[in-house]
């Protein structure tokens, strides 16, 4: 899988979206794919001028959301085309920053590639028990959890991004043995559990529901809440028969 990240914000330097992309891609490799046992996929900065290769996956941050307070989204739209948005106006507006803080640019875009590399089409769904299953969705059960990952630059000084926490393969199986890691930061205890800020996207006899932690902020779950929010996304390709059990 090849994923370019480009930058056309006035709020985010170049400079820093190389950064935090090489940071993100050093996560990528060296965390997710071993432990979800895939190929490590490419994660590359894309610089202004340049189109990406056909069928690779393109990652935009942007200054500002679709919807007010959004701070980014991935999808599959016509044709098979997956892409996705991070947004630096919303992260600033909320007590965030660039690269060092828990809410950074930086982390919302690690939360975006990490989604897309675990489920690019946004088809998958984990079976809890035959009649409930929870999205295939790697940040949301922990976000807002990140941690920091340090790179050492062309340079040869040191680089500092904050990235995402992410949920393991054993967090969606319900037969997990006892003290199986399920999350990267090591913060939830058995499967399918949502941290506090965290939210997951449920169906249910037919019927596709939201689920908060019950310190998720109200100003996020406005978000999620919007026509434009990813659970309406995946409710219209439920219907449509766009999403399968994985």
């Amino acid at each position: 899988m090849q994923i370019f990240v480009t930058n056309l914000s006035t709020l985010v330097t170049d400079r820093d979206a190389y950064d935090m992309t090489l940071c993100v891609s050093q996560q990528a490799r060296q965390h997710m794919a071993p432990a979800f046992g895939i190929i490590p996929p490419q994660v590359t900065f894309l610089p202004k001028g340049r189109s990406a290769p056909a069928g690779s996956y393109v990652i935009g941050i942007l200054d500002d959301a679709d919807q007010a307070g959004d701070l980014g989204w991935h999808t599959e739209g016509p044709g098979g085309v997956v892409y996705g948005r991070v947004f630096a106006r919303p992260v600033l507006q909320n007590g965030g920053n660039i690269m060092s803080a828990e809410l950074s640019v930086s982390s919302v875009l690690s939360h975006e590639v990490l989604e897309t590399v675990g489920d690019q089409h946004c088809n998958l769904w984990a079976d809890v028990d035959g009649s409930t299953a929870f999205a295939y969705e790697v940040g949301d059960p922990v976000e807002s959890d990140s941690y920091s990952v340090t790179i050492a630059a062309g340079t040869g000084e040191s680089v500092l991004a904050m990235v995402s926490n992410f949920v393991l393969p054993a967090w969606f199986d319900p037969q997990a043995p006892a003290g199986a890691r399920l999350d990267y930061m090591g913060l939830t205890t058995e499967p399918f559990q949502v941290r506090p800020t965290g939210y997951v996207i449920v169906l249910s006899e037919g019927r596709v529901s939201q689920h908060w932690g019950e310190h998720y902020p109200a100003w996020k779950r406005a978000t999620k809440q919007s026509e434009t929010s990813r659970t309406a996304r995946i409710t219209s390709r439920h219907a449509a028969g766009g999403r399968a059990y994985g």
